[in-house]
């Protein structure tokens, strides 16, 4: 079973930043979630572990979402920093 500490991601920190948990992948076996380290964090569901970090905000992500049918390996971002970015989640790479 997927654990994640919930209060963790739901706390404030002192600016009032917050986690934003995504949505459940394209293949039902991946979460995202935008972080307040200005990554977007990737996690397999069923071994608990973190696939990877998506770096290339300056501030805090406050969406994310998976693409949908030809973008399925994809994920939108917005950020704090006022920019709305496009990730390919099997390179990890910003693609605009």
């Amino acid at each position: 079973m997927f654990s994640m500490d919930m209060k963790k991601i739901n706390n404030n920190n002192d600016n009032n930043k917050m986690n934003n948990i995504g949505v459940i992948g394209g293949n039902g076996y991946t979460i995202c979630f935008g972080s307040n380290d200005e990554t977007i964090q990737i996690w397999d569901i069923e071994t608990t572990r973190q696939l990877k970090a998506l770096k290339g905000h300056k501030d805090y992500v406050n969406s994310v979402k998976y693409g949908s049918n030809e973008s399925l390996n994809t994920i939108l971002s917005g950020s704090a920093d006022k920019s709305v970015r496009l990730w390919d989640i099997r390179s990890g790479e910003q693609i605009q």
